[in-house]
């Protein structure tokens, strides 16, 4: 997600205060202390440090899937991604390599002998009989 933590709740302590200098109520000081952190770090493997407590592997992979899903706007948004999660799981990656080639490289004198239909040996060079 684009949006911290931090930033979702300083929002809210905006509005509040707006709100409190609106009805002429005292603010009140913007102050928050992380949940915790999350991150995937690779195929089903994560970190995590939540509330202090440290652990990594499929446990924190699950459980920053599971958050990112919870926190997803709309449940058009959350079926999509659920979907796709599940068929990532289920199947292999489906990767193509393109290769690149070249076009054989020949000679100047080949060339001309081609052009003359002239014989070419195997190795590349005009035979004997051929002449320039």
């Amino acid at each position: 997600m684009l949006i911290s933590q931090h930033a979702l709740r300083e929002g809210t302590c905006v509005a509040r205060n707006i709100a409190a200098e609106l009805a002429g109520k005292p603010k009140v000081a913007f102050s928050f202390s992380t949940i915790g952190l999350l991150a995937a770090i690779g195929r089903r493997t994560g970190v995590a440090n939540v509330l202090g407590v440290k652990f990594s592997g499929f446990v924190a992979w699950w459980l920053w899937r599971t958050i990112y899903l919870a926190k997803l706007p709309r449940l058009e948004k959350k079926v999509r991604v659920a979907l796709d999660w599940t068929l990532d799981m289920l199947f292999a990656k489906d990767l193509v390599q393109f290769g690149t080639r070249r076009a054989p490289v020949i000679s100047r004198r080949e060339t001309l002998a081609l052009m003359r239909e002239e014989p070419v040996n195997e190795v590349g060079t005009i035979s004997a009989t051929a002449s320039l």
